[in-house]
């Protein structure tokens, strides 16, 4: 969902950015971004996955560096936060330099100086379901297994520049 809404706002060099040993959910929302990316006839390039501490400026600097990049996806609004810092030191304005997109819409994410699109989980209703789920299988104990998937919701602030004049 991050990668299409960026990707309908113009960005065609996107970058993805984890921290090291990262939770294997990140991995499917790295596989999303590239399907997205797929589907619009968009190359992804080997470098496209960039794993380091967000906090490091080095880091940032390496990221921002080449200009070749429209847009960062981060693997969760933590990530993004620390990197929306050291962009902010190194003089990277967010946007309309980069858009930075994160996961999770956590607490903050309206508190931060450029306040961040993301992704909301309907945790709420993960965990409603899955006690339901339970229950129905403790009810029925030869229920085959099933996946059960819910939508989550794409919430759109500043740092994605969605709002650029």
């Amino acid at each position: 969902m991050l990668a299409e809404h960026l990707i309908k706002l113009g960005c065609q060099n996107l970058a993805f950015v984890t921290r090291p040993f990262s939770a294997t959910t990140v991995d499917a929302r790295k596989a999303g971004a590239v399907s997205a990316m797929m589907a619009h006839n968009i190359s992804v390039p080997r470098n496209f996955l960039q794993e380091g501490n967000c906090l490091d400026n080095k880091f940032a600097r390496q990221l921002t560096s080449s200009k070749w990049l429209d847009a960062i996806l981060c693997a969760n609004d933590y990530t993004a936060a620390q990197l929306l810092q050291s962009l902010s030191r190194l003089g990277v304005k967010t946007p309309p330099d980069i858009r930075v997109v994160g996961f999770d819409d956590v607490s903050f994410a309206t508190l931060l100086q450029v306040p961040l699109t993301t992704i909301q989980q309907p945790c709420r209703n993960i965990a409603l379901t899955a006690f339901n789920a339970m229950r129905e299988r403790l009810n029925v104990p030869t229920l085959p297994p099933r996946c059960i998937l819910l939508t989550p919701r794409l919430v759109v602030r500043e740092s994605c520049g969605a709002y650029l004049k």
